[in-house]
């Protein structure tokens, strides 16, 4: 199904439409080797006024974590070492990004480690998935409208020494709308005209369409991440500034070299003061074998290494040396169709597909013990995940008479008895190829089954565009929930491009979505995902295998890793999708 055609701008520009995007979306599922393909601004279920109180709401017996977040394994009872000031963290990433400019570039996990050290965002999610203030002062609903006020803390300062106002927050939004690509993502949520409005030098106001509950956290990722406006400017008239973000974050870029090694070191000039920046600066190296990278961090040579592979998770948990942090709630692997498509247009084909996928071997041979399988988009242990959910699978005996019959009134869409399909995967990647040997041998009795492995740009830009039948995929895992609307509303299931990657468009499920939004009654949205959840089982569209294992390695001298706060003094969440903060972790003896 590959387009020949050049499609290199296209290319480009969807890499950053699937950065700026709120989820998690990284193709291919259980292996390193294709990174993620779009990004989480997840969220909780309370404003910073509210302090959560309704998250601390008493959950049902089969899951009781509001956020998927972790907190570092508890140790024996010892005495805390004094921080100790100085030395260069080591950091292995599982690819490096074409830029680190937030308004421009593919920020997937490597450029978020690489991000988030220069790169404050406006909001940050604390260890219990509470949205609270970081560069924000405060951010407060506009009462009787749809409207959400933004204000800054004063006195915040850019590595340039220019000071952060009201005016960078509008230019970094209107850079976003401004692209073609990415503004689908950022559009839907937004009238034609007077999206937003200058209220003094320090506050915005963003105009939204519908109402929300949950605004600040859709600002929690590389959308709030805000360059200068001059900067801005400078780098969309000479894109190699892309590589040389100015950010206002406790270290500043000094050397980059894509693909090889990207240098940053304390910013004296922090505004927060660097009393408890510990680091002198961090190295990061693209090392895109995780296996491999878990190897050098357990011989001491890297100290940290993030990845959701499962041999490299595997060598990482057997070595003395390194701590791992595993967070299973933070992603989910899926086999998707393409519902607009012949032949799974035809809920016969996407159930007969379910039906004989064989989700055990894939859990045991791929996973290797490290991810368990998947009903849903939730992990059981969050309150979201609905009970009652199945995933189907495993049951052979009920594909073929949905094949004969399908194969009976569309046999033009069939061979020997048999309906063709195609399974495309990213690579090449020894993993991709062991999971689509599996699923075939399932699907083999059923289907003529034609497998096209294309490099990951390649394979993310078919599916945007509809170009594939049945896709494996990693996707979902928000701390906040209302930032996975963006891929299941029929809004984005239109167009050439689209982010509902299977473009199924359901309006009753659309009226769920933004109630939703529209409440932070915790019971009442607990309900409704759990509704939402029973419809995408219905509906075919995603078979979901297991739960991705994101896991943080690193060796014994990097300590207070989970130990981030932010600025009102709040314990930052640690781990989500791989992502996290450096700010206040030090080297201490191995």
């Amino acid at each position: 199904m590959t387009i020949r055609s050049s499609r290199t701008l296209l290319a480009k520009l969807l890499a950053a439409l699937l950065a700026f995007t709120m989820l998690a979306a990284a193709c291919g599922g259980d292996d390193d080797s294709g990174g993620d393909a779009g990004t989480d601004a997840g969220g909780s279920d309370s404003s910073a006024a509210d302090d959560g109180a309704d998250a601390d709401a008493e959950a049902d017996d089969e899951g009781g974590a509001v956020a998927p977040t972790i907190t570092e394994p508890e140790a024996e009872e010892e005495a805390a070492p004094d921080p100790v000031v100085g030395g260069v963290l080591r950091v292995a990433t599982e690819a490096d990004g074409d830029g680190l400019n937030p308004v421009a570039n593919n920020f997937a996990v490597s450029a978020y480690l690489m991000g988030f050290p220069m790169f404050d965002p406006l909001f940050a999610f604390d260890a219990e998935g509470n949205w609270v203030p970081y560069l924000a002062e405060s951010a407060s609903p506009v009462e009787g409208t749809n409207a959400w006020q933004v204000t800054l803390r004063q006195g915040i300062t850019y590595h340039d020494g220019s000071e952060m106002t009201a005016d960078d927050m509008i230019a970094a939004f209107e850079a976003q709308l401004a692209d073609p690509i990415i503004s689908l993502a950022v559009a839907p949520s937004y009238p034609a005209e007077n999206r937003t409005e200058k209220i003094d030098d320090y506050t915005v106001q963003y105009n939204l369409v519908r109402p929300s509950a949950h605004f600040p956290a859709s600002l929690t990722s590389q959308l709030g991440m805000i360059p200068s406006a001059s900067y801005i400017a400078a780098a969309a008239e000479d894109p190699t500034m892309d590589q040389m973000p100015i950010g206002q974050g406790p270290f500043k870029i000094v050397s980059r070299t894509q693909d090889d090694k990207t240098v940053l070191e304390r910013f004296d000039g922090y505004w927060q003061g660097t009393e408890n920046i510990y680091l002198d600066g961090i190295e990061f190296s693209p090392i895109t074998d995780t296996a491999i990278a878990a190897e050098r961090v357990a011989a001491g040579d890297i100290d940290l290494v993030v990845t959701s592979g499962p041999d490299a998770i595997l060598t990482l948990r057997d070595s003395d040396s390194v701590n791992t942090i595993e967070n299973l709630y933070s992603g989910e692997n899926d086999i998707m169709m393409n519902t607009r498509a012949a032949p799974f247009d035809d809920i016969r084909a996407r159930q007969a597909l379910t039906y004989a996928a064989d989700r055990e071997s894939y859990a045991s041979l791929i996973t290797q013990g490290t991810s368990p399988l998947a009903d849903s988009m939730f992990h059981p242990d969050l309150i979201w995940n609905n009970p009652d959910v199945v995933q189907e699978g495993n049951m052979p005996e009920l594909a073929g008479p949905l094949v004969e019959s399908y194969c009976a009134d569309v046999p033009e869409n069939c061979t020997d008895g048999k309906i063709n399909m195609e399974l495309q995967y990213s690579g090449p990647s020894v993993t991709q190829t062991r999971i689509a040997d599996i699923l075939t041998a399932g699907w083999e009795p059923y289907f003529n089954v034609t497998e096209q492995e294309l490099l990951q740009d390649a394979h993310i830009l078919e599916v945007a565009i509809g170009q594939f039948q049945v896709v494996t995929w990693r996707q979902f895992g928000a701390v906040e929930p209302d930032n996975e609307v963006v891929w299941l509303e029929c809004a984005t299931a239109e167009g050439f491009i689209t982010l509902n990657w299977v473009r199924w468009c359901n309006p009753e499920r659309d009226e769920l979505l933004y109630a939703q939004r529209a409440t932070d009654d915790l019971d009442a949205r607990v309900e409704m995902w759990r509704e939402i959840q029973a419809e995408m089982n219905e509906s075919y569209a995603y078979i979901f295998t297991t739960h991705a294992n994101w896991t943080v390695g690193f060796g014994d001298r990097v300590k207070n890793l989970c130990g981030q706060t932010g600025p009102d003094g709040a314990t930052l969440f640690c781990n989500n999708q791989g992502r996290m903060f450096f700010h206040n972790v030090w080297l201490g003896e191995s």
